[in-house]
């Protein structure tokens, strides 16, 4: 309801009687307009979160626009650096063939459940632009560094939060040195761990902390490195 120059402001019980959501106040001359929030599956705005590598391979990829012609076809690792550096890309369906394009961490506005969600289509780079360094570490053997055998990685665990993606710890099919042989569970890594040949040396105290909860994990990594960094 407007209200004339001059005249007394509308009482509360006349803006209770006015139909529909009240207008929203006009932003002062100058400010700057809010930002965008992006609903993860909880419907709250995105953060950091931990994922699987291989849960992320064939997620669409969905602009802020609501485009999406693209989906993830591979995660591209830099074991040098002990993170993700993006994602090759193919086009969605059984047809669906790899394309020259890809996408590289620092594109990416979030990760959600069910899409990568970019800006727009500049967030695509050619592939000789996205920095790799070594293989794949799935199938590497896990060896602590007093020599025992910690299992075989069969999945990589991420930590993930706008344009950044740090291996925070591998799921492992546990060996006999650990209480749960044959069975998968989830092993920490120190921050900024650089990973390379075809075992993966890991500190001998990350066994104790080893976890079967993926939901819980997070809390064994920040168990395990606030442990690392007070000794």
């Amino acid at each position: 309801m407007p209200t004339e120059p001059g005249a007394e402001p509308a009482s509360s019980d006349e803006l209770d009687a006015i139909p529909g959501p009240l207008p929203t106040p006009p932003r002062s001359p100058g400010a700057p307009s809010p930002k965008p929030t992006i609903p993860t599956d909880s419907g709250e705005p995105p953060g950091h979160r931990l994922v699987r590598a291989t849960d992320l391979t064939g997620l669409p990829v969905v602009t802020l626009g609501g485009d999406r012609e693209l989906e993830v076809k591979d995660v591209v690792f830099d074991k040098a650096a002990g993170g993700i550096t993006g994602f090759t890309l193919r086009k969605p369906g059984l047809l669906g063939g790899p394309q020259k394009r890809v996408l590289p961490i620092a594109g990416v506005v979030a990760v959600g459940k069910d899409a990568v969600i970019i800006s727009g289509d500049d967030a695509f780079v050619p592939q000789e632009a996205l920095a790799a360094s070594g293989d794949d570490v799935i199938g590497d053997r896990v060896l602590s560094d007093d020599g025992t055998d910690l299992g075989k990685v069969v999945d990589v665990i991420a930590s993930v939060e706008g344009g950044a993606a740090d291996i925070v710890g591998f799921e492992v099919e546990a060996s006999e040195a650990l209480a749960t042989d044959g069975q998968r569970v989830y092993l920490p890594l120190p921050a900024a761990m650089a990973i390379s040949g075809e075992a993966v040396v890991v500190p001998a105290a990350v066994k104790d902390y080893a976890s079967q909860d993926f939901a819980g994990f997070g809390g064994s990594v920040d168990a395990y490195r606030k442990h690392a960094g007070a000794r």
